[in-house]
């Protein structure tokens, strides 16, 4: 029989220890012992080892608490059956023993520790053992040799109803107005300007050039640096004269004024001479001893009357003749604008174009080299750093051929609003595509460039295009080898070759998008090889040969008719004058040529289609002619050694004739290279022979005197 503490070691309650003593004495051996009675027995084990209750939050699983059911029903059978073998009667003997139950799979272990720290080594031995960390108000379970966190969570409840709203409260009071913001700055004013287009590629017949810009500075002018755009409205051509309109009627004689009194008689004037006189002016070059420069004009008045010894009516203003005199003087100064570059060797500027009022141009610190620019009040700033060539103005840009990876030369674009630069495209891939002869049209720009070295190493050059409104780039013309492009009107023309050495005219015709040899000028296979084209209406000229037996000379060709001739044979018979640096003053070409010897200065004139030598710097020397020419108003400006000054900065007045050396900036040596006019006045490089080549200016000023 079990004491009642072993009883209540099992869990049992006194009043049921007392319900059980009771029962002793009424039960037999015989009676079966129903379910139900095991159940009433094993319901206070059942209680005192409910864990979910005792930790207020369920975490055994179902087969944990079967587990913990049947090892309370093995603890009270054998008491039942114990409290069955006390009734009366002879004992018996004993039983054999049963054989030994199969081990039961390790149950789950519940644990209380303070914190993770705390926990043991997760080892075989406490193999899913579960822990709850009192510091973290969570439980973490022992698998495999690793601590695993257990979420014991219990699905969500569902919503309780929604409360009734409660009562709106008042309306608050309206706050105080705020206080009234700063006034805003004045806006900035929209100006537009016009100019006067003279006759060139943006206008052939002239026009005007309307510029658009924010004045930034408010000062009601619009500079140079605030333009934004232009555009130009040019002059048409001048159309047929229109028939006379009809003689209107005849008005209605006026009403005849009231005759005024008779005037007092004149006083007789002196007897005059019997010979009829005429008024004579002339405009002659002004002498040298007048001090201008070779640039001043004397203009005189005069009767023809024979006085102070004169012929009378032989058309020729005599000394004695001359009543008034005018001396038109064009003055200047030479002076060297910036020593970019400051000691000995120079910045070398070169390739100078303008856009707007503000001239840029390449040229080296001796630290950087890159493209410059050089406004009206003659401010110099370096605008881009890096290898730069053959630099050209298109539009409100500036194009170049551009150093990119691996020191390739590739197509290039400079912004100067922005200060931005980048290349258009990859023409060569791993090589220099070489671009240059960059010529707008419109908003397109023509270009020659390869696309590869060809099987020589000599890659053939292709005429490409690229468009300003959209950066695309394309390839016009492959392999024709195009140079010396010009603009005229909508369409493009230049020099160009089928890769068979016979070198044409050709053109592309923006209206077809064809591009074409306009031309053949030498019908043999060699060619005519048309060089340095300029633009003088609806002519072009240019150096070829036509082979015709002339050689190459001052060829002209029509843009309306398609024909073409020799303009002027310098060098007659088969002998060449090789007409180069060709530039169009008015209605004459100017041009370096040789009429055998030595190359010189020459004019043609298209009034009368007449050429000639304009002067004769060095007759001693094939190599004295003229380079760089450029024009200014009427005179023409070049470099030119005259075999004792070295090569210096020389002028040709075309008005009257006269040709002089402006300058001799070094005296033992002379060095001038390029020349460009803007804004009515004329810059060049030069070496002075103490700062190397740098930036020079010719400052100009008229004066008008009465002698």
């Amino acid at each position: 029989m079990w004491t009642d503490e072993q009883l209540r070691a099992q869990g049992w309650t006194d009043e049921q220890i007392a319900i059980h003593r009771s029962e002793e004495g009424s039960t037999s051996v015989s009676e079966v012992i129903q379910p139900e009675d095991i159940e009433t027995m094993t319901s206070p084990v059942n209680d005192s080892i409910d864990l979910t209750k005792a930790m207020g939050t369920p975490f055994l699983s179902s087969n944990a608490i079967i587990g913990i059911l049947l090892a309370s029903m093995l603890v009270l059978v054998p008491f039942s059956l114990y409290s069955i073998s006390n009734a009366e009667g002879i004992e018996g003997t004993s039983g054999e023993d049963g054989l030994s139950g199969l081990n039961g799979t390790d149950g789950s272990s519940f644990h209380l520790v303070a914190s993770s720290e705390t926990l043991p080594s997760c080892e075989v031995s406490i193999n899913n053992q579960i822990f709850f960390i009192a510091a973290e108000s969570s439980f973490q379970v022992c698998q495999d040799a690793t601590w695993s966190m257990i979420d014991l969570t219990g699905e969500s409840g569902t919503d309780g109803q929604n409360g009734t709203n409660g009562v709106d409260g008042f309306n608050g009071s309206n706050g105080s107005n705020g206080t009234d913001g700063d006034n805003g700055l004045n806006g900035i004013t929209s100006l537009i300007v016009s100019k006067t287009e003279p006759n060139g590629v943006n206008c052939p017949n002239g026009g005007t050039r309307v510029e658009t810009g924010i004045d930034d500075n408010n000062d009601n002018f619009l500079s140079t640096n605030e333009v934004d755009s232009f555009v130009f409205v040019c002059n048409g051509e001048e159309g047929q004269d229109g028939s006379n309109g009809q003689d209107g009627t005849n008005g209605q004689d006026g009403i005849n004024g009231q005759n005024g009194q008779d005037g007092q008689n004149g006083q007789d004037g002196a007897d005059g001479s019997s010979t009829p006189t005429t008024m004579v002016a002339t405009l002659s070059v002004a002498p040298s001893s007048m001090g201008c420069n070779g640039t001043g004009q004397l203009f005189t008045q005069g009767i023809d009357n024979g006085a102070g010894n004169g012929i009378a009516q032989n058309g020729i203003l005599e000394t004695g003749e001359i009543l008034y005199s005018t001396l038109i003087c064009t003055t200047f100064i030479v002076d060297q604008i910036h020593d970019i570059n400051p000691g000995t060797l120079g910045s070398n500027p070169s390739d100078f174009v303008t856009i707007n009022s503000t001239m840029y141009f390449i040229a080296s610190n001796g630290a950087t080299s890159g493209i410059w620019s050089l406004d009206e009040n003659d401010s110099l700033s370096l605008e881009y750093s890096g290898s730069v060539l053959s630099l050209r103005a298109i539009g409100s840009q500036l194009m170049f051929a551009g150093q990119g990876q691996g020191f390739n030369v590739k197509p290039y674009v400079y912004e100067p609003s922005n200060g931005t630069a980048w290349q258009i495209t990859e023409i060569f891939p791993g090589g220099s595509s070489y671009p240059g002869e960059f010529t707008l049209i419109g908003t397109t720009v023509f270009f020659s460039a390869r696309d590869s070295t060809g099987s020589t190493g000599i890659g053939l050059f292709d005429l490409w295009a690229y468009e300003t409104l959209n950066y695309s780039v394309w390839k016009v013309e492959a392999d024709i080898q195009p140079t010396s492009l010009i603009a005229v009107n909508s369409d493009l023309y230049f020099s160009a070759s089928l890769n068979n050495g016979n070198v044409e005219l050709w053109k592309h015709e923006a209206s077809t998008n064809a591009t074409f040899m306009v031309k053949d000028i030498n019908t043999g296979i060699l060619g005519s090889s048309p060089e340095n084209l300029v633009l003088m209406g609806t002519t072009i000229y240019m150096s070829a040969n036509d082979g015709s037996g002339a050689g190459t000379e001052l060829q002209a060709y029509n843009i309306n008719n398609n024909s073409t001739w020799v303009a002027a044979d310098i060098r007659p018979n088969a002998a060449a004058s090789m007409p180069s640096d060709l530039v169009v003053l008015g209605t004459q070409v100017y041009m370096k040529a040789s009429s055998g010897t030595y190359f010189e200065l020459w004019v043609y004139d298209s009034q009368n289609n007449s050429f000639w030598e304009v002067s004769n710097i060095q007759s001693t020397s094939g190599f004295g002619g003229p380079t760089g020419l450029t024009v200014h108003e009427y005179t023409v400006y070049f470099s030119a050694d005259d075999g004792t000054n070295g090569e210096e900065l020389w002028a040709h007045n075309s008005i009257n004739g006269t040709t002089w050396l402006v300058i001799d900036l070094h005296p033992s040596g002379g060095s001038v290279l390029d020349i460009h006019e803007i804004n009515g006045d004329v810059y060049f490089s030069a070496d002075d022979g103490s700062t190397g080549i740098e930036l020079w200016k010719l400052i100009f000023s008229k004066v008008v005197t009465y002698v």
